[in-house]
């Protein structure tokens, strides 16, 4: 697929709501429909050559999932699902959500587990 898959996490639904922006800034031509990873597959996003991937902050550098107390699944229970799985020669740039005003000394600090998994898997991340 040469289109880029946009995937997220979401607890109050901002995440979802940046992962669309991005969808329509970067229109249809260029990326696929957002997928929650609550309802997406391994072999869904393996079908990608380039990823975004998006995530909320939750407590101390958490992950987003059941132990933390989402009620649906989150980066968590998908992580499980993509344990083996090769990212090799796959693009991927993350983005993370969070209050940045009244968290500013771990603002988005969920988004490092996100990073060394998808570095483990083989990724190669694209940073600015």
């Amino acid at each position: 697929m040469n289109k880029i898959g946009i995937f997220y996490g979401t607890e109050k639904g901002m995440t979802a709501m940046m992962a669309q922006v991005m969808y329509r800034v970067l229109g249809d031509e260029i990326a696929s429909e957002p997928v929650n990873v609550n309802q997406a597959t391994v072999t869904e996003l393996l079908g990608y050559k380039a990823l975004i991937l998006g995530m909320p902050s939750y407590g101390v550098g958490e992950i987003p999932g059941r132990t933390t107390g989402s009620e649906e699944g989150n980066w968590e229970e998908f992580l499980f699902r993509l344990d083996e799985a090769d990212l090799s020669g796959k693009r991927v740039a993350l983005f993370g959500l969070g209050n940045q005003q009244k968290y500013y000394a771990r603002f988005a600090s969920s988004l490092i587990h996100l990073y060394h998994h998808v570095r483990s898997y083989g990724a190669v991340l694209v940073t600015t």
